[in-house]
């Protein structure tokens, strides 16, 4: 046999052995889909597979038909012009209409073999139409007046928890659930942050209602933590970031950790005291917007209050670097999380001319933007009403 056809053997042989291997494992979605930052015209979804696949959502703008009624539009996980292979899956569907409902379904094919020609694909998995209404999703409306949201912090891998402080949650008028930090402890494995806490929050919402993601100090540590941008979907790639709700302006701040960058216990591995200071270039940006200054709603997240803590590096250096700048900034409230401990820190208690409220970790706070005030209510495990408060 000469060499070419002992090459194409080969090839061949691999393509069975692949073939047979890949098989003993069915493909599976094993985690998601759940939703990622809406606006008025995208929405983008997260889900992952037991194997390398490429994978792409159907959907179209509900109107009573079945699923399977005509060919659904197909929009596919690329990057590049080129369609991504790979275990975890993000979509960015495009070019919506405002204040609309859609119905979607997600799907996934394995890629057995990828070769320059002729690549191998195997089973091909998806979200469940048939016999079961799909997954649906809705585009902001610009014109929202009220918006409702709750907000958990420092859940630290315990998703029983979640899913008793979120089982008396009215999800039909809740638009959105942020994460005010410290989902996971440390991000060492994948199951740190699914069975941690994102596979409850999927399961009770966020394949229908988008969830916000605010990093705290612990998903800074682990050997993973360089890939949880992988896992959500940022704009700009950044874990700063903003996002709007009608006539309601949202901040998401990165507080970084919370001692100083030499700490033993950081082994050499983090530059946050740099990183905080592009993200104080970026705020002072942000607040000189017109987005901002002409929304009537103002609120900051930040996983680490500014005061109220026990006045660590973290605290400091966000006493220097963004509270001068939110000072100005006219904002209505700041809700933090980090203690572990319920309290209420009123607007020029310190140097800070806005409220603060840091939240406990075994609490919610139910948030309602109205017309004319901002209510929060914060709500213990045990159902027990913390605190009532209004904003105007």
């Amino acid at each position: 046999m000469n060499f070419a056809k002992r090459s194409i053997a080969f090839v061949a042989v691999l393509c069975v052995t692949a073939f047979f291997e890949s098989n003993g494992q069915s493909l599976e979605i094993d985690h998601g889909p759940y939703l990622q930052y809406p606006t008025t015209n995208e929405v983008t979804i997260v889900w992952t597979t037991t194997k390398k696949s490429i994978a792409w959502v159907e959907f179209y703008e509900e109107d009573g038909t079945n699923f399977y009624q005509s060919e659904r539009p197909k929009v596919f996980a690329t990057e590049d012009g080129l369609k991504t292979i790979g275990k975890i899956h993000k979509v960015t569907l495009e070019g919506l209409k405002p204040a609309t409902k859609y119905a979607y379904r997600v799907y996934a094919q394995e890629v057995i073999a990828h070769k320059q020609r002729n690549s191998l694909f195997g089973e091909v998995v998806a979200t469940r139409v048939y016999k079961k209404e799909p997954l649906y999703f809705t585009t902001l409306d610009p014109s929202q007046k009220s918006t409702s949201f709750v907000l958990l912090t420092d859940i630290h891998e315990q998703p029983d928890k979640v899913g008793r402080l979120l089982e008396d949650t009215n999800f039909e008028s809740t638009d959105f659930v942020i994460m005010d930090g410290d989902f996971m402890s440390d991000f060492n494995e994948e199951k740190n942050l699914f069975a941690g806490s994102i596979d409850t929050l999927t399961q009770i919402f966020a394949k229908e209602k988008p969830m916000y993601i605010v990093r705290g100090n612990h998903e800074t540590r682990g050997i993973l933590a360089h890939t949880m941008k992988n896992y959500f979907h940022f704009p700009n790639g950044k874990f700063y970031y903003t996002f709007t709700y009608g006539d309601s302006f949202f901040i998401v701040l990165d507080s970084g950790e919370d001692k100083a960058d030499s700490d033993i216990e950081y082994s050499g591995l983090v530059d946050f005291d740099n990183y905080r200071t592009k993200e104080m270039l970026w705020l002072e940006e942000v607040v000189s917007s017109p987005e901002y200054k002409n929304a009537k709603h103002k609120i900051v997240f930040s996983h680490i209050p500014p005061f109220g803590g026990g006045n660590w590096h973290g605290d400091v250096e966000m006493q220097n670097k963004f509270v001068p700048i939110l000072n100005k900034a006219n904002i209505d409230l700041m809700i933090c999380g980090h203690t572990h401990r319920y309290s209420y820190v009123p607007a020029n208690t310190y140097t800070n001319e806005f409220p603060i409220l840091i939240c406990s970790n075994s609490a919610k706070s139910n948030v309602q933007i109205g017309a004319d005030k901002i209510t929060v209510t914060t709500v213990d495990v045990n159902k027990k009403v913390l605190s009532k408060l209004e904003f105007e």
